[in-house]
């Protein structure tokens, strides 16, 4: 097995350079993920990391570690010094891979249930929708240009590792994304606070239909809300005037699918 021990290694730093830069991840068409779990499940859904790095520590601790190194393009033994240097976490598990990005093809069917993140802001909020949206089914999501980078090291942690199993699709923003749904024959359905908008336990949420979450701060734009079939809301008894939008998705996609 390879090993390097600088921390200056140009393998190292490009790792580093993945973690940071949404854009350097789009130039190289990689992206990186951090942990034993992560990678792990990686490997599992068909992922071949094109290099592998881990910490003796790791391989020791971690089964998944030496799964994920046999399968890795490249295997590479790393002190901890050099697992600091690459981490975004407070402490490391000490196993990092480098993957290719998968297509982000979605074909949006007639009978689908769909998810569309306009404009979100918190990386957090973005992988705890993927998570949520691949657990209960969701057929796809469709993400305007300016949501968190689906592959940054914060969105697939949150996400526990859904973004590289749900099928996405991207849009250039909201109304661009509504108007994809329209001509798939798919309602649309945009979660708003509005005195038009119906109780979202009464609306018509089932198959052939998309609800749209928009910005944690100031949610959906007028225009986009004006474009959907409809706008729903989430009824509250308590004093809290909003929910999270990870927590509103949540609900909306539950009532989806129930």
């Amino acid at each position: 097995m390879e090993e390097i021990r600088s921390k200056e290694n140009p393998l190292v730093k490009e790792m580093v350079k993945l973690a940071g830069s949404a854009r350097f991840r789009r130039e190289t068409g990689r992206f990186l993920l951090e942990g034993a779990r992560l990678a792990g499940d990686a490997v599992q859904s068909g992922f071949r990391p094109l290099c592998a790095l881990a910490t003796q520590e790791a391989l020791d601790k971690y089964p998944q570690a030496r799964h994920v190194l046999e399968a890795a393009g490249r295997a590479v033994l790393i002190p901890g010094a050099v697992a600091e240097k690459i981490s975004g976490t407070a402490v490391s598990q000490g196993v990092f891979c480098v993957c290719p990005i998968p297509a982000q093809e979605l074909e949006l069917r007639r009978e689908g249930r769909y998810l569309l993140l306009c404009s979100l802001q918190d990386p957090g909020n973005v992988g705890t929708i993927v998570r949520t949206a691949e657990a209960f089914g969701i057929d796809g999501l469709v993400v305007t240009r300016d949501c968190p980078d689906l592959f940054s090291p914060k969105v697939l942690r949150a996400g526990m590792g859904s973004v590289l199993r749900m099928p996405v699709r991207q849009a250039e923003d909201g109304l661009a994304a509504v108007e994809l749904m329209k001509d798939a024959g798919i309602r649309t359905f945009a979660a708003a606070l509005t005195e038009e908008a119906v109780d979202i336990t009464k609306a018509a949420l089932g198959p052939g239909s998309c609800i749209l979450i928009g910005n944690e701060g100031s949610g959906l734009p007028q225009k986009v809300i004006e474009a959907c079939s409809s706008a729903v809301v989430i009824p509250m008894a308590g004093r809290a005037q909003s929910l999270n939008a990870a927590a509103a998705a949540a609900v909306c996609i539950w009532e989806m699918t129930r």
